[in-house]
């Protein structure tokens, strides 16, 4: 009984230890140096990776953007002149998001 638990654990274990080290090897490894399936999984990952840091400084703008926009409330004037930084900036991640989604 307990050879039969320490085999299943191995079983159900052991792809997802092997599959640990595999994003940090395709970060340091240049994809069109791999072959097969191996560069297609390379490639995926920067993009995934490439697509969540875009997403990450998307809600970071946003974030900052609705905090300017609340410290001046009361004069619009002002908030479309203070905050247009952050505006443009959400813009531009929306227009290069765009422009890749249809890769």
């Amino acid at each position: 009984m307990k050879k039969l638990r320490i085999v299943l654990i191995t079983i159900l274990v052991l792809p997802v230890i092997m599959s640990c080290g595999m994003n940090t090897e395709y970060e340091r490894t240049d994809c069109s140096m791999l072959s097969g399936k191996d560069a297609l999984r390379c490639v995926d990952y920067r993009q995934r990776k490439a697509n969540a840091e875009i997403s990450h400084e998307a809600a970071e703008l946003l974030k900052a953007y609705r905090q300017c926009i609340q410290k001046h409330e009361g004069d619009v004037a002002k908030a479309k002149e203070s905050c247009a930084m952050y505006r443009d900036g959400l813009e531009r991640i929306e227009l290069s998001s765009m422009s890749c989604s249809c890769m």
